[in-house]
C-alpha cells in the first residue's frame, strides 16, 4: 500500500460522474461523502469521469466538490486510470452509480490495472444489475414472491402475453427509478412504448403494479471476515407520486422515510433484514448492498438489489445505518477499511 511519507495517510480516490443516467446523483453522493469522510485518516483525491468518458484527477483541498473546467487537465478514460488511479491505495466507488459501474464495466477496467476498489466485484455487479434474471434467481432460491414480470426487447417487440393493469414499465438495467412509467391502460402502454422507442436501454420490464403496497428498502453490511451487520428496514411513503420514483427519491420533500418501519410488524421487519443479507450473499455482493421490497397483503415481494446505493443526504442506506448507531463517517470508514 502506498502511503504519503509526510502524513502516512492512505490515498483514497473518490470516483464520480460517469456516462450513466445517474451522473448528477453521483455528484451529490460524492459531495456528501466529501463532507463526511475522515480527513485525519485519508488523503483525498477526486477522479471525475465525464459523460464522454474523459477523466480529471485532482486533490480535494476543501470539503466542496469543485469540478475543474480546464480541458487541458482531462485525459481519456484508460489513460486517466493508468496514470492516476494506479497511484492511489483505493478507488472509492461509493459515489458513482448507474450503468457503466453497477453493471461491472468500470470494475473490469480497475481490475485490469490491479487497482483496489470498494463494493461488489464484477460478477455480482453484472448479475444484480439485470433485474429480470436476478429476481428469478432470488425468487427460486429464497422462496420469495416476485411481482408478475415480463421481459421485453425493444428491438424485437412482442407483447404476446396477457397484461393485467396497472403495470410498471421500467428499464431492466438502470437504477434510481429512472425511466419508470405507471401504466393504467393499453393506450397508456402504447404511448409509453413510443416514448422509449429510442431509449439507450434495449430491455424493459412490464411488471404488475401491486396497489396499496408498503414500500420497504433494507441494506446490509458485510465485513472483511464475511460477517454481516443487519440493518433495520426503512419504510418509504412517497409524497409527490404514487410510487418511489426519481423525484420522490431525490427531492427533499419527495417522500417520508421511517426507520424502523411503523407500519410493519417486528416479525416481518426482522425477516426482511435477514432476507437483505441472504440476497446479498446469493448475488455474491461485497461490503454493502441495499434490496428493495413491497409488502402486499402482509406478504413480502422482492423488487431488486442495488450494489452501489445512493449516498446523498436523503439516501436510504445511510439512514438505516444511522438507526443502527453507525453514523455516516463510520459507514464510509467501514467500507474503506474493508478493502485496505
Amino acid at each position: 500500500m502506498y502511503k504519503n511519507k509526510k502524513t502516512s495517510k492512505s490515498r483514497i480516490a473518490l470516483v464520480c460522474g460517469g456516462p450513466s443516467s445517474e451522473h448528477k446523483v453521483s455528484l451529490k453522493s460524492t459531495q456528501a461523502i466529501l463532507k463526511n469522510i475522515n480527513n485525519d485518516k485519508y488523503q483525498i483525491f477526486i477522479f471525475y469521469i465525464t459523460k464522454n468518458l474523459t477523466t480529471c484527477f485532482f486533490k480535494s483541498k476543501t470539503r466542496e466538490l469543485v469540478i475543474p473546467k480546464d480541458k487541458k487537465l482531462y485525459l481519456p478514460l484508460l489513460k486517466g486510470i493508468s496514470k492516476n488511479l494506479t497511484k492511489v491505495d483505493l478507488a472509492l466507488l461509493m459515489g458513482i452509480h448507474g450503468e457503466f459501474v453497477e453493471d461491472g464495466r468500470l470494475q473490469s477496467l480497475l481490475e485490469l490495472f490491479s487497482i483496489k476498489y470498494t463494493g461488489s466485484k464484477v460478477e455480482a455487479s453484472i448479475l444484480a444489475m439485470d433485474k429480470y434474471f436476478s429476481s428469478l434467481l432470488i425468487g427460486k432460491n429464497l422462496k420469495i414472491k416476485i411481482p408478475k414480470t415480463h421481459l421485453i426487447d425493444l428491438k424485437n417487440l412482442n407483447l404476446n402475453f396477457k397484461i393485467t393493469y396497472p403495470v410498471i414499465l421500467k428499464p431492466n438495467n438502470a437504477g434510481s427509478s429512472i425511466g419508470i412509467y405507471l401504466i393504467n391502460s393499453p393506450k397508456e402502454l402504447k404511448n409509453a412504448l413510443k416514448k422509449i422507442a429510442n431509449s439507450k436501454f434495449r430491455y424493459y420490464l412490464i411488471q404488475k403494479y401491486l396497489e396499496n403496497s408498503l414500500e420497504i428498502s433494507c441494506g446490509c453490511l458485510e465485513d472483511k471476515n464475511g460477517d454481516f451487520i443487519k440493518l433495520p428496514p426503512i419504510e418509504i411513503i412517497p409524497k409527490v407520486s404514487k410510487f418511489f420514483n426519481y423525484q420522490a427519491k431525490y427531492s427533499k420533500s419527495g417522500s417520508i422515510e421511517i426507520t424502523p418501519p411503523v407500519n410493519l410488524n417486528p416479525k416481518l421487519s426482522n425477516k426482511i433484514s435477514d432476507l437483505a443479507c441472504k440476497i446479498h450473499q446469493l448475488l455474491r455482493c461485497s461490503s454493502y448492498s441495499r434490496s428493495d421490497f413491497l409488502i402486499h397483503n402482509n406478504e413480502i415481494y422482492y423488487l431488486e438489489t442495488n450494489t452501489l446505493p445512493g449516498m446523498t443526504a436523503t439516501s436510504l442506506l445511510p439512514q438505516e445505518a444511522q438507526a443502527k448507531g453507525i453514523n455516516f463517517l463510520k459507514l464510509i470508514d467501514f467500507i474503506i477499511q474493508n478493502e485496505l
